[in-house]
Formats: C-alpha cells, structure tokens, sequence
C-alpha cells in the first residue's frame, strides 16, 4: 500500500474515472490533488473523504483524498495560498499538505514560511509548485524554485 501519493489531476470531473483507479491500484491511504476545478457538491470517489482548504473560494485547487478508517484531523489553514492540509494516523503520526502554486504567481517565502509554520511535525508538502531549479533537474530555474529550495532548506 502506498501511504501517500500526488498527483495534479488538471480537472476532477474530466479524469474522475483515472483517479478510481489509482486509488483501487495504490490503496493510498491519503492523496494530495492539485488543479482539481470542483463543481459544487462533488462527490469522492468511494471509500474516501475530501478535504478542501477551510473557508476558501479557491474552486479546490488543493484537495486532499483521505481513505476511510483513516484516522485523520483536518487543518484550518490561515494562509492565501491554495491548500489543505491534515495531521493523519497510519503507523506513525505526520501531517500532508496538499498545495498549489499557480504558474507565474509571486509566492514570497514569507508565505510559505507562515504555512509550514502552521503544520504539526512531521509533516509533508505535495504538490505542484510550478517550481524549476537545478536542485531537481528543472531547466530554466526561476524566482520559484530558487525560493521553494532556500525555505526548504
């Protein structure tokens, strides 16, 4: 069973029968989505729970799929970044976050400094950072990957 997976999923509706079988290949028990562009009411897929970041209108951007019986607390979020994050049980306790960095946004480290702040450790960020940097084999590098590589350092 993989514990943990991401993937930018470019539409949840449109790739909802690709995203059934992932989870029936993995049995993740959480999975870390981006660009999800959720219509009201969506349901998940079967045997999971879906986290949206609390009190935003960001259309799921960054959702988090947690697998039933998963013993999970989800994170209210005091952030204008896109992202849900919950500290969840499988062997050990730790914390994911799912997040999106929208291309050519000015993210400032300080953002994303205050976000990791809020995350119970250990923790996981997930996501698609729209980040290039030499520091993961991303050409041409940019302000994002260039910052995301100082916080995570």
């Amino acid at each position: 069973m993989d514990a943990r997976v991401q993937w930018n999923i470019r539409g949840f509706r449109s790739n909802f029968e690709e995203l059934k079988l992932l989870l029936n290949r993995s049995q993740s028990a959480v999975v870390a989505l981006q660009e999800c562009r959720l219509g009201e009411g969506q349901v998940p897929p079967r045997g999971y729970t879906l986290l949206l970041p609390q009190g935003g209108s960001s259309g799921g951007e960054a959702a988090l799929l947690i697998r039933n019986g998963t013993r999970f607390s989800e994170i209210d979020l005091k952030t204008g970044l896109h992202a849900a994050a919950a500290t969840i049980s499988l062997e050990k306790t730790l914390t994911v976050c799912s997040l999106y960095l929208p291309p050519n946004s000015q993210v400032s480290k300080l953002s994303l400094a205050g976000l990791f702040e809020q995350l119970p450790k250990p923790f996981f960020v997930l996501g698609d950072f729209n980040a290039h940097s030499p520091g993961w084999g991303g050409l041409p590098p940019g302000w994002a990957g260039e910052d995301a590589q100082r916080v995570h350092s």
